[in-house]
This record gives structure tokens, C-alpha cells and sequence, in this order.
């Protein structure tokens, strides 16, 4: 593919961070998904450019009356997982499921020239979720990388991928769907 045809391409992976990971929401899925998205950004980091995103939550935010405490801004909780900060990613703090949302993201996409997004992370049915709706109200050409999200409650998460299909129009990729796609623009 020629370079001016080249798509500008954004890989948003949302909230792994040790809370959702290693933390209280932590389980074995969320450690297998850290480890397969490490994998897959050592094959694209230089293809697409990254966007971590980071549950980061004040006290006594509102959230917790429904999830109880968790990525309190400025303890670990809140912090990537180790081993992703080796790679060069825009962060984007958030204290609300949709990234888009009272953030620079929007800001940060556009004077990147950001036009198509990928997305992964957790929680597929809760930020993940909302992300890909915050990108679909804003016209991304937006698909999720299936195999890199999970969901706090496992059962959630093949709905919600039916649901993000079926509203968002979202395209539904493997991750080696992804690095082949991505690789082929470097």
C-alpha cells in the first residue's frame, strides 16, 4: 500500500491497569489479555500509534457506590501494568468508562489526524464499551480487537460485542487479523 494511502491509524487500549488486571477486579482472563496485547505490541508499535487509557478516579468518586473502590488517581491501582510503559503511547487519565469523555482524547486524535481506531482492554462490556460509542459519536471508522478485550464478569463479554456489532456498526477483529493489517502500512 502507498504511504499517502495510508490510513491514520490510532490503537486505543483501555485500562490495563493493575487494578483491572492484578488488583481488585484482577483475574487470570485480564493477566492472559496483558500478556497476548505485550506480544502484539512488540509486533506493531512503530505501525499504529498507541493510546493507553487509565482508570483514574478521585476519592469518593461516584462510581464507587456501584463498583466500590478502585484506580484511585496516584496509587498503583491506577498505574499501567508493568511492562507496557517500554512503549511509546499517548496516556489519557479518565475518571469516566467512555475515554472520549472529559479528556483530551478527542483533542489529542484530531491534531494527529486520527481517523481510523482500533480498540481492546478491559472491561469489554463497561470502558470498552463506552469508548467505542464516544468514537462512533464522533465518526471514527472504529474496530475492536476481540481477542485483546475481556470482561470483568466473562459472561458479558460475547454480548457485548454483539451489541457494539449491532449499534456501533463496529468491525470485529482477531489479534492476528490486527498485526497483519497494521503491519502492512509500515
Amino acid at each position: 500500500m502507498e504511504n499517502e494511502l495510508k490510513p491514520k491509524s490510532a490503537w486505543i487500549v483501555v485500562d490495563l491497569v493493575n487494578d483491572f488486571v492484578n488488583g481488585v477486579f484482577g483475574s487470570d482472563q485480564a493477566r492472559m489479555i496483558l500478556k497476548k496485547t505485550l506480544s502484539v505490541l512488540d509486533k506493531v508499535k512503530n505501525s499504529v500509534l498507541l493510546v493507553f487509557t487509565q482508570d483514574s478516579h478521585i476519592h469518593n468518586d461516584p462510581e464507587f457506590s456501584i463498583w466500590g473502590e478502585h484506580c484511585i488517581m496516584g496509587t498503583r491501582g491506577s498505574e499501567l501494568c508493568e511492562g507496557l510503559d517500554v512503549y511509546e503511547g499517548y496516556k489519557i487519565r479518565k475518571r469516566h468508562y467512555d475515554a472520549f469523555y472529559d479528556t483530551d482524547l478527542p483533542g489529542f486524535l484530531t491534531a494527529s489526524g486520527i481517523d481510523k481506531l482500533y480498540i481492546s482492554g478491559i472491561s469489554t462490556e463497561i470502558c470498552v464499551q463506552h469508548t467505542v460509542s464516544g468514537a462512533f459519536m464522533r465518526y471514527y471508522d472504529t474496530t475492536v480487537v476481540v481477542d485483546l478485550c475481556t470482561s470483568i464478569d466473562p459472561g458479558k463479554h460475547d454480548s457485548s460485542i454483539d451489541f457494539m456489532k449491532r449499534v456501533y456498526g463496529v468491525r470485529v477483529i482477531d489479534s492476528e487479523e490486527f498485526v497483519t493489517e497494521v503491519s502492512k502500512w509500515e
